[in-house]
């Protein structure tokens, strides 16, 4: 069993910033069977105005957030392959909405198939789902699914709607505490408001997302992963591997819990796809299977 970083390793875990995004002009305005491609590639531009405050609180709770999933799973002790998976999903990162966010991806040490992402920028995937992998395409569209979860806020809306009256009031205060604590000044959370968000962030991660922000977050990840030069059914490939398991393997039971049936997931996948077919905008996979090979394959 390797060694493990302690959980305050992910600050120095940087993702990097990879040049512009690619055009996809084309998708603007294209509607497959309710999926409004246009508005999934640009859904940036829909998010609204956050404002400095909300943008504080946002980082605020996606920071907590991160915290309390790292106390569930500490980090693989592996340099490289913590530095390759912030590499692609940095990428996939600089093709999305939110470039500007500092992105954090990391690799935990828990065998159960799972990927996680948190406000702010945080995407984790379980060493059990990096097992599961086979190429840096597929790589790419798991981490691009939770990209997509955080360019839509998808955790972050979840955790607003579940709170209560008081405890937004006090993260909000708690949020004006992070902005202060820029200046040296640090930030002091209520002992009784952080065990209220403790409870209710966990009740999030239980229960899972929405079903309909899940096929969002596919569909969307699908185009991020074609915009940053992926073969698109990397996330597709990855979903069929799963359901080809033993559905009652322990290492996929909280990953079923949390999100909709693996065939539906395909289905609502298939008009994003066909669509994303008539586009030629795939990288290089043999170039990118022999970096996956060197980093990740041959060290298992």
């Amino acid at each position: 069993m390797p060694k493990l970083f302690s959980r305050y390793g992910l600050s120095l875990l940087l993702p990097l910033a990879l040049g512009a995004c690619q055009n996809m002009d084309a998708l603007k305005g294209v509607n497959i069977q309710g999926v409004d491609l246009g508005r999934l590639v640009s859904a940036g531009q829909n998010i609204g105005d956050m404002g400095a405050k909300s943008e504080d609180e946002e980082l605020l709770i996606g920071a907590k957030t991160a915290s309390l999933l790292l106390e569930q799973a500490p980090l693989v002790n592996d340099p490289a392959v913590q530095a390759y998976v912030n590499l692609v999903g940095g990428w996939v990162a600089q093709n999305s909405e939110r470039p500007e966010l500092v992105w954090h991806f990391a690799v935990l040490n828990n065998r159960a198939v799972g990927a996680y992402a948190a406000p702010g920028g945080y995407v984790f995937i379980t060493s059990g789902m990096l097992a599961q992998l086979n190429s840096e395409a597929e790589l790419a569209g798991v981490l691009a699914h939770e990209v997509a979860h955080v360019v839509r806020k998808h955790h972050l809306q979840a955790i607003q709607q579940h709170a209560g009256v008081g405890l937004l009031s006090n993260l909000s205060a708690l949020a004006v505490q992070a902005h202060q604590a820029k200046s040296g000044s640090p930030a002091v959370g209520d002992a009784q408001t952080n065990e209220k968000f403790e409870r209710l962030v966990t009740n999030v991660y239980t229960r899972g997302l929405d079903r309909g922000d899940e096929y969002e977050a596919d569909a969307m990840g699908a185009v991020l992963a074609t915009r940053a030069g992926y073969d698109s059914y990397g996330l597709a490939t990855v979903l069929q591997g799963l359901a080809s398991m033993k559905q009652d393997d322990a290492s996929l039971l909280t990953f079923l819990k949390v999100h909709p049936n693996i065939g539906d997931r395909l289905s609502q996948l298939q008009p994003t796809y066909e669509y994303l077919d008539r586009l030629d905008a795939r990288g290089s996979q043999l170039t990118l299977d022999d970096r996956y090979r060197q980093t990740v394959s041959e060290r298992n």
